[in-house]
């Protein structure tokens, strides 16, 4: 089953050009069966994302993107935003009492500069410096395919997973209609919904997709 894990809307997060309606078109066009709606620190209904995917035939999935001192954390399994989340520890500790999953996003901005690539010290340096990050001992899986990163930021992302052993994601990050379709993950079993989609994540059962 593919899903993308990674979708901002017009409605929740002010970089976004994105309807729901549009992200449904987009997702059946592709193949996608579902799309987690992930905003900037915003959080949907889950009735009203059920209702709007009954709409569109795609399964919409609740969760939502925060950003932290050490980094994005895309999040499933809360409802609400609170003060203090920007600090990983209390973010993953809201989380870890609701019995949610995360998921480092874009593990290569805030690490890996523009003008370095692969093999080169540069690019050895930054994923040392990278392994520090206190989020990557708390998240459940590491974007390493992201649809708006070069190849060489997602090879970047990936090269980290791979270093500690955790298991990867890909997702489109859309925010525009070029953006949806260049990733996704592929999950071994079926999800209906976020509680699936927690417990497969938490188990390991998939694997990032990249489209181009």
């Amino acid at each position: 089953m593919l899903i993308d894990l990674h979708c901002h809307t017009v409605d929740k997060s002010d970089d976004s050009a994105l309807t729901l309606p549009a992200i449904g078109r987009l997702a059946r066009d592709r193949g996608v069966e579902a799309v987690c709606i992930t905003d900037h620190e915003a959080f949907w209904k889950p009735n009203a994302l059920e209702q709007a995917g009954k709409e569109a035939g795609v399964l919409f999935i609740p969760g939502a993107e925060i950003n932290t001192d050490a980094g994005h954390v895309l999040v499933f399994g809360l409802s609400e935003y609170k003060f203090g989340y920007h600090h990983p520890d209390r973010l993953i500790e809201a989380v870890a009492e609701v019995g949610g999953a995360t998921i480092l996003a874009h593990p290569y901005r805030r690490a890996l500069p523009r003008e370095i690539g692969p093999g080169t010290p540069g690019f050895a340096n930054a994923l040392k410096r990278a392994r520090s990050n206190p989020l990557l001992a708390l998240v459940n899986a590491i974007e390493v395919s992201n649809g708006r990163g070069t190849d060489e930021q997602n090879e970047f992302s990936a090269s980290l997973a791979e270093a500690l052993g955790m298991p990867g994601t890909g997702a489109s990050d859309a925010h525009a209609e070029a953006d949806f379709g260049g990733a996704a993950t592929e999950f071994e079993r079926r999800v209906g919904g976020v509680d699936d989609l927690i417990r497969e994540l938490k188990a390991g059962r998939f694997r990032p997709v990249r489209f181009r």
